[in-house]
């Protein structure tokens, strides 16, 4: 069994052992009622804040809420009051069933009845609505939009309240582009209704183009009307409640005293026993892993540690193997590439140590041909220095690209005659195929230095008489660069070294048949920047292939 599941299978028990225990000694006390009280209200506020709200705006008036209130318990089973923001309760299911009102559990929801005004940015055309009146016809078109929409709401508001005092049901609401609710045209046919809000509507009005008109002061004029519009229609619609869901019952008993030290060290018993065995089967395997990890951190890198078994703590024993050989590798290969660099740079500081000191004890005599030489010398050790660069700026994440669209058909085509008369010179043919256009997104001169250190190799190792082609051609969506020679080809075992910082096949590292060994290793991790990738196949004495795909 893993460490995880012996843990689980302890958490188990211990959780169990406490469930119980603390559902035997708390069935039925207040906090498990709050709990359920407040999930079941959290899942029906929404619904119930908004079907009051509802009402409020169809009816114009809270006269007549209760019915609809009790039904709203009936379906949810919850206890729903409704209080105004002075106390005072409005309806309350519990008075309703004739019992005690209960403490509620949650905070209040306001119920604001009243709509946002939504005012348009462009008013060269408002539609001012059916019934609507303008007053004042020096009034701005926001202004009249303003007071066309509280007198709007006013009449909707007046007629639902009158029709719900004659015991009418109102007809139901719409809602404008603008946000304000308005009854459908015709719906109800009540002359006595009409006259009223009529009457009423037409005595409100001037107060609202007194309330609409104080805003041409504010700085933001639009603000200012969505709140006169707010303020005039608080003085009709019906009052915010808030809206209480949900409540406790006061008759829980509490069973405390002697059962409840009992359970409690049953449980921490339980708990000190599992984890007496889960210390016992965990704690060695974790000094060992302590004491190795000090001998790695000491520098005995080839230091590891015994497995232990399958589970997750064989599995951090085997990471740690991992991860102790791949400190080890890493330290070989730091050693290597410590040699290596002093390797490539000792045999041009010798050339140079060695004619400057002819030159100055009078061995040789200075011409142009030494100078040339001595040039030569120290431009190679400024490329090996400038590869270097290059290659840790690369594999740190560093290195500067300028990313634009191009052709790769016009990058193949610009290395060939770039290395044109190299080819002539060595008697190798050079040509290029393209199947084109091959459109990229990437850095056009990081990308053509990755096929001139193709094309420079491929040509060393291509006696006279031989071939490189370059081809371009797209491939599953992909635009794909191969650089293919007729050469000496490169040995199967040494394959997987070719793109390795300072790795050549030539054992003895001869200058004439290679570089510095780090123009792979370069044009590899640029590949990889520009999502790529870059492989390498080969035959002995046929040729290579080296394959780029963007």
């Amino acid at each position: 069994m893993s460490f995880r599941v012996r843990v689980f299978v302890l958490v188990l028990l211990v959780a169990v052992a406490a469930i119980g225990a603390t559902a035997w000694l708390t069935f039925g006390l207040a906090s498990r009622q709050i709990a359920d009280s407040q999930a079941a209200a959290t899942r029906h506020v929404v619904d119930t804040a908004e079907t009051v709200r509802a009402y409020a705006r169809r009816h114009g008036t809270w006269r007549g809420v209760s019915e609809r209130v009790r039904l709203l318990s009936d379906d949810s089973h919850q206890r729903i009051r409704l209080v105004n923001l002075y106390g005072q309760v409005t309806v309350d299911t519990d008075h309703l069933a004739h019992r005690a009102a209960r403490p509620v559990v949650n905070p209040p929801t306001l119920i604001d009845p009243r709509p946002t005004l939504k005012i348009p940015n462009d008013l060269t055309e408002v539609q001012l609505g059916p019934g609507a009146r303008t007053q004042d016809p020096a009034s701005t078109k926001a202004e009249l939009f303003t007071q066309t929409a509280i007198d709007r709401y006013r009449r909707t508001q007046l007629f639902a309240r009158c029709l719900v005092e004659r015991f009418i049901e109102p007809p139901p609401l719409s809602q404008d582009w603008f946000g304000v609710p308005f009854a459908a045209d015709k719906v109800v046919d009540d002359r006595d209704c009409q006259q009223q809000t009529t009457g009423q509507a037409e005595w409100d009005r001037a107060g609202d183009v007194t309330a609409t008109k104080a805003c041409r002061t504010e700085d933001v004029p639009q603000d200012c009307l969505v709140k006169a519009f707010g303020d005039r229609v608080a003085t009709f619609s019906p009052e915010p409640l808030q809206l209480f869901l949900g409540a406790v019952d006061d008759d829980a008993a509490t069973l405390v005293g002697r059962p409840t030290v009992i359970a409690a060290g049953g449980i921490l018993v339980l708990a000190l026993i599992g984890t007496a065995l889960i210390a016992r089967n965990v704690s060695r395997p974790v000094r060992s892993l302590t004491a190795a990890s000090r001998r790695l951190a000491d520098g005995h890198l080839d230091t590891r540690v015994p497995p232990v078994g399958s589970g997750e703590l064989g599995q951090l024993s085997t990471s740690f193997n991992r991860m102790a050989q791949a400190l080890e590798v890493a330290e070989a290969a730091q050693r290597r590439l410590v040699a290596s660099v002093a390797h490539e740079l000792r045999t041009p500081l010798s050339n140079l140590l060695g004619y400057l000191e002819a030159l100055q004890d009078g061995v040789l005599p200075p011409s142009r041909e030494l100078f040339a030489s001595l040039h030569d010398e120290a431009q190679l050790q400024r490329r090996i220095l400038d590869d270097l660069q290059d290659l840790t700026l690369a594999e740190s994440g560093h290195l500067t690209y300028r990313r634009v669209d191009f052709d790769l058909c016009d990058l193949v085509e610009a290395a060939r005659v770039a290395h044109l008369a190299v080819a002539e010179a060595a008697g190798v043919r050079l040509t290029a195929e393209v199947a084109g256009p091959l459109p990229v997104h990437g850095d056009q001169d990081r990308l053509r230095q990755v096929l001139g250190n193709l094309v420079t190799n491929a040509l060393r190792y291509t006696d006279a008489g031989g071939a490189v082609v370059l081809r371009a051609f797209p491939e599953e969506g992909r635009s794909v660069v191969e650089v293919e020679d007729t050469g000496c080809g490169i040995e199967p075992a040494d394959l997987p070294f070719v793109f390795q910082r300072f790795w050549r096949a030539d054992p003895a590292r001869d200058r004439a048949t290679g570089g510095s060994g780090l123009g792979l290793t370069i044009a590899r991790q640029i590949v990889l920047d520009h999502d790529g990738t870059i492989d390498a196949s080969s035959t002995p004495g046929v040729g290579s292939t080296f394959r780029v795909t963007l």
